[in-house]
Protein backbone atom coordinates (compact mmCIF):
# COMPACT_ATOMS: atom_id res chain seq x y z
CA UNK A 1 0.00 0.00 0.00
CA UNK A 2 1.26 3.91 -0.38
CA UNK A 3 2.17 5.33 2.05
CA UNK A 4 0.22 8.66 1.24
CA UNK A 5 -2.90 6.05 1.09
CA UNK A 6 -1.78 3.96 4.77
CA UNK A 7 -1.62 7.67 5.97
CA UNK A 8 -5.09 8.90 4.78
CA UNK A 9 -6.66 5.88 5.91
CA UNK A 10 -5.30 6.21 9.50
CA UNK A 11 -5.85 9.93 9.76
CA UNK A 12 -9.45 8.36 8.82
CA UNK A 13 -9.87 6.06 11.40
CA UNK A 14 -8.79 8.35 14.15
CA UNK A 15 -12.02 10.86 13.00
CA UNK A 16 -14.39 7.77 13.11
CA UNK A 17 -12.60 6.58 16.20
CA UNK A 18 -12.15 3.13 14.51
CA UNK A 19 -8.98 1.17 14.36
CA UNK A 20 -6.94 1.36 10.78
CA UNK A 21 -7.73 -3.00 10.68
CA UNK A 22 -11.76 -2.31 11.49
CA UNK A 23 -11.72 0.77 8.65
CA UNK A 24 -9.76 -1.43 6.03
CA UNK A 25 -11.98 -4.57 6.89
CA UNK A 26 -15.33 -2.67 6.26
CA UNK A 27 -13.93 -1.09 3.33
CA UNK A 28 -12.91 -4.58 2.12
CA UNK A 29 -16.34 -6.11 3.51
CA UNK A 30 -17.90 -3.70 0.98
CA UNK A 31 -15.67 -4.55 -2.49
CA UNK A 32 -16.52 -8.04 -1.84
CA UNK A 33 -20.57 -7.05 -1.98
CA UNK A 34 -19.78 -5.13 -5.00
CA UNK A 35 -17.58 -8.10 -6.24
CA UNK A 36 -20.68 -10.48 -5.55
CA UNK A 37 -22.87 -7.98 -7.67
CA UNK A 38 -20.98 -7.92 -10.56
CA UNK A 39 -20.16 -4.40 -9.80
CA UNK A 40 -17.11 -2.55 -9.19
CA UNK A 41 -16.14 0.44 -6.89
CA UNK A 42 -15.82 2.63 -8.82
CA UNK A 43 -19.17 2.08 -11.12
CA UNK A 44 -21.19 2.40 -7.78
CA UNK A 45 -18.96 5.22 -6.67
CA UNK A 46 -19.86 7.14 -9.87
CA UNK A 47 -23.43 6.26 -10.01
CA UNK A 48 -23.57 7.59 -6.05
CA UNK A 49 -22.55 10.76 -7.39
CA UNK A 50 -24.57 10.98 -10.15
CA UNK A 51 -27.56 10.43 -8.61
CA UNK A 52 -26.15 12.84 -5.63
CA UNK A 53 -26.49 15.35 -8.36
CA UNK A 54 -29.51 14.22 -9.96
CA UNK A 55 -31.05 15.28 -6.91
CA UNK A 56 -29.75 18.22 -6.18
CA UNK A 57 -31.08 19.63 -9.46
CA UNK A 58 -34.61 18.56 -8.54
CA UNK A 59 -34.94 15.27 -9.63
CA UNK A 60 -37.59 13.06 -8.12
CA UNK A 61 -37.95 9.29 -8.48
CA UNK A 62 -41.40 8.56 -10.35
CA UNK A 63 -43.04 4.92 -11.36
CA UNK A 64 -42.33 4.15 -15.10
CA UNK A 65 -46.01 3.60 -15.40
CA UNK A 66 -46.93 6.24 -13.88
CA UNK A 67 -44.28 8.46 -15.82
CA UNK A 68 -45.54 7.48 -19.15
CA UNK A 69 -49.11 7.57 -18.54
CA UNK A 70 -48.74 11.30 -17.33
CA UNK A 71 -46.49 12.16 -20.40
CA UNK A 72 -48.13 10.75 -22.67
CA UNK A 73 -51.66 12.50 -22.10
CA UNK A 74 -49.75 15.95 -21.55
CA UNK A 75 -48.27 15.34 -25.20
CA UNK A 76 -51.87 14.89 -26.63
CA UNK A 77 -52.17 18.56 -26.33
CA UNK A 78 -48.95 20.29 -25.41
CA UNK A 79 -46.33 18.15 -27.35
CA UNK A 80 -44.51 20.99 -29.06
CA UNK A 81 -44.11 22.92 -25.81
CA UNK A 82 -43.12 19.59 -24.36
CA UNK A 83 -40.46 18.66 -26.77
CA UNK A 84 -38.69 22.53 -26.12
CA UNK A 85 -38.94 22.38 -22.30
CA UNK A 86 -36.76 18.74 -22.47
CA UNK A 87 -34.37 20.48 -24.84
CA UNK A 88 -34.12 23.18 -22.28
CA UNK A 89 -33.91 20.65 -19.42
CA UNK A 90 -30.89 18.81 -20.83
CA UNK A 91 -29.23 21.94 -21.57
CA UNK A 92 -29.75 23.10 -18.00
CA UNK A 93 -28.70 19.45 -17.09
CA UNK A 94 -25.46 19.86 -19.05
CA UNK A 95 -24.16 22.92 -17.54
CA UNK A 96 -24.91 21.66 -13.97
CA UNK A 97 -23.28 18.47 -14.41
CA UNK A 98 -20.60 20.29 -15.82
CA UNK A 99 -20.10 22.22 -13.17
CA UNK A 100 -20.27 19.52 -10.67
CA UNK A 101 -17.21 17.33 -12.02
CA UNK A 102 -15.75 20.27 -15.00
CA UNK A 103 -12.70 17.63 -15.51
CA UNK A 104 -14.74 15.06 -17.01
CA UNK A 105 -14.69 14.80 -21.12
CA UNK A 106 -18.25 15.86 -22.87
CA UNK A 107 -18.74 11.90 -24.17
CA UNK A 108 -17.36 10.71 -20.34
CA UNK A 109 -20.01 13.14 -18.74
CA UNK A 110 -23.09 12.43 -21.06
CA UNK A 111 -22.12 8.71 -20.83
CA UNK A 112 -22.17 9.33 -16.85
CA UNK A 113 -25.86 10.92 -17.36
CA UNK A 114 -27.13 9.16 -19.02
CA UNK A 115 -26.53 5.38 -17.31
CA UNK A 116 -27.07 7.14 -13.90
CA UNK A 117 -30.69 8.73 -14.05
CA UNK A 118 -32.32 7.46 -17.30
CA UNK A 119 -33.23 3.73 -16.52
CA UNK A 120 -35.70 3.73 -18.67
CA UNK A 121 -33.28 2.85 -21.55
CA UNK A 122 -32.41 -0.58 -22.31
CA UNK A 123 -29.29 -0.37 -24.05
CA UNK A 124 -27.11 3.19 -24.78
CA UNK A 125 -23.73 3.42 -26.18
CA UNK A 126 -21.98 6.44 -26.90
CA UNK A 127 -18.67 6.81 -29.65
CA UNK A 128 -16.28 8.78 -30.88
CA UNK A 129 -15.75 9.38 -34.25
CA UNK A 130 -12.58 10.07 -36.13
CA UNK A 131 -14.28 13.49 -37.59
CA UNK A 132 -14.60 14.27 -33.75
CA UNK A 133 -18.39 13.74 -33.95
CA UNK A 134 -20.06 11.93 -31.30
CA UNK A 135 -22.49 9.27 -31.76
CA UNK A 136 -25.30 8.43 -29.25
CA UNK A 137 -27.16 5.14 -29.35
CA UNK A 138 -30.31 4.67 -27.07
CA UNK A 139 -32.92 1.71 -27.06
CA UNK A 140 -35.57 1.63 -24.72
CA UNK A 141 -38.11 -1.42 -25.56
CA UNK A 142 -40.54 -0.10 -23.43
CA UNK A 143 -40.60 4.04 -24.65
CA UNK A 144 -43.54 4.93 -26.35
CA UNK A 145 -43.00 7.31 -29.34
CA UNK A 146 -43.64 10.67 -27.78
CA UNK A 147 -40.92 9.58 -25.01
CA UNK A 148 -39.00 8.91 -27.81
CA UNK A 149 -39.16 12.04 -29.43
CA UNK A 150 -38.88 14.15 -26.08
CA UNK A 151 -35.66 11.89 -24.98
CA UNK A 152 -34.11 12.76 -28.23
CA UNK A 153 -34.63 16.46 -27.76
CA UNK A 154 -32.91 15.97 -23.88
CA UNK A 155 -30.35 14.56 -25.49
CA UNK A 156 -29.68 17.24 -27.73
CA UNK A 157 -29.93 19.84 -25.07
CA UNK A 158 -27.39 18.05 -23.25
CA UNK A 159 -24.92 17.59 -25.91
CA UNK A 160 -25.66 21.03 -26.95
CA UNK A 161 -24.13 22.71 -23.57
CA UNK A 162 -21.32 20.17 -23.36
CA UNK A 163 -20.51 22.23 -26.86
CA UNK A 164 -21.77 19.75 -29.74
CA UNK A 165 -24.42 20.53 -32.45
CA UNK A 166 -27.09 18.60 -33.31
CA UNK A 167 -25.60 16.62 -37.11
CA UNK A 168 -28.47 14.06 -37.72
CA UNK A 169 -30.83 12.42 -36.22
CA UNK A 170 -33.13 9.10 -36.34
CA UNK A 171 -36.03 8.24 -34.43
CA UNK A 172 -38.12 5.30 -34.08
CA UNK A 173 -40.91 3.86 -31.73
CA UNK A 174 -37.69 3.08 -28.40
CA UNK A 175 -35.09 3.99 -30.74
CA UNK A 176 -32.29 7.14 -30.89
CA UNK A 177 -29.75 7.74 -32.88
CA UNK A 178 -27.90 10.85 -32.71
CA UNK A 179 -25.18 11.85 -34.16
CA UNK A 180 -23.10 15.28 -32.88
CA UNK A 181 -20.23 17.93 -34.10
CA UNK A 182 -18.12 20.36 -32.33
CA UNK A 183 -19.35 23.54 -32.37
CA UNK A 184 -16.82 25.95 -33.30
CA UNK A 185 -16.70 29.67 -32.13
Amino acid sequence: MRADIAEKLSEMAKRKNLTLFSLVSEALEQLLKAERRGESLQRIFENHLTLLAAREAGFILIPESLWISLMEKTFESEGKTMAEAWKEAGEWLGRYFKTVDPGLTPQTLAERLVRGILWSISEFTIASGDDGTITMKCIGFRCPPSYTLLLANFLTGLMTALGYGLKSRELARGIILLKFVKETG
